[in-house]
């Protein structure tokens, strides 16, 4: 196939781009060529900015050429992914959209599938969750019936540059109190980067939400611990939590928003998503962040 990816430097992107060339696919890259510059060598680069208001200046790179599929995994103004798909949309077969289960209410209800409630849409300064909403629709609005919306969570993996998970896997992995907010039943669902990149490849119609089934708290921490060979303890507080970048996945503790990581992955199960086990995902991040030093931004 022919694959334009939309970043393809950073994380997910990067997976994608690994994992589609292995396969022997025909890849392009769309980005503004300021991260990992030195990337893939001999693989079609496109340089441009993809901004907020969706200034068409900034996409004149993807003026020309035909793609079998376009993943975007920079789109999150709606204006910026209307630009994108209405200019692509003559000339690509399937335009893929990395959303996010943030596009939920906060509910504590488990398994709602991909039909549930969603948030209001809202423009301009909306809420994340909600600008998410409306490029959903933005894709689906210029591409009916070719738009596929996936919507996943904690996402993490070798090379993961976030650090809301790998943050309490690293502390885990080591010695001394680990304090954690978060209660030790509070659901968590953690998708490995390598599975959903897998399964983005070969995806069809959607949305989907592509997460594994739910652990609990305590459980996720005890497999980091055990991946990593630490010693470290876990320290159960009312507000203090390894580090601010950790405690991004922190649930109130009433519960009432413990459905965040209680969602149904079963229509991306039966679709080819075929989550590996934790233990494996929290073994080979922890090598990687201790083997490379890694340091951590927000996500968002």
């Amino acid at each position: 196939m022919r694959l334009l990816i939309l970043g393809g430097t950073k994380h997910l992107g990067r997976h994608l781009a690994e994992h589609a060339l292995r396969a022997g696919h025909d890849v392009t890259l769309f980005n503004r060529g300021r991260t990992g510059p030195d990337l893939f060598p001999g693989v079609p680069r496109l340089i441009g900015d993809r901004t907020p208001d969706g200034d068409p200046a900034g996409l004149t790179a993807l003026a020309g050429g035909r793609w079998d599929r376009v993943f975007d995994f920079s789109g999150f103004h709606p204006r910026q992914v209307t630009a994108t798909a209405e200019l692509l949309a003559p000339r690509v077969g399937q335009y893929v959209f990395m959303s996010s289960i943030a596009v939920y209410p906060p509910s504590a209800e488990a398994g709602r599938t991909e039909d549930a409630e969603l948030l209001p849409p809202e423009h301009g300064d909306g809420e994340y969750g909600n600008l998410k909403v409306v490029c959903e629709r933005a894709a689906e609005a210029a591409l009916p019936g070719r738009a596929t919306s996936v919507r996943a969570g904690l996402i993490t993996g070798p090379g993961d540059p976030f650090g809301a998970f790998t943050s309490w896997a690293i502390a885990m992995a080591g010695a001394g109190t680990v304090p954690c907010a978060a209660r030790p039943e509070q659901p968590v669902q953690v998708t490995d980067v390598r599975d959903l990149a897998a399964f983005l490849l070969w995806i069809g119609p959607g949305p989907f939400n592509v997460m594994p089934p739910p652990m609990t708290f305590a459980e996720m921490l005890e497999t980091c611990r055990r991946a990593g060979g630490g010693t470290a303890t876990v320290t159960w507080t009312q507000d203090e939590n390894v580090d601010d970048l950790g405690g991004f996945i922190v649930q109130p503790r009433d519960g009432s928003e413990d459905g965040a990581f209680q969602l149904s992955g079963e229509r991306a199960r039966q679709a080819g998503y075929h989550p590996r086990p934790f233990t494996e995902t929290a073994r080979d991040t922890i090598e990687w962040a201790l083997r490379t030093k890694a340091t951590f931004t927000n996500p968002h």
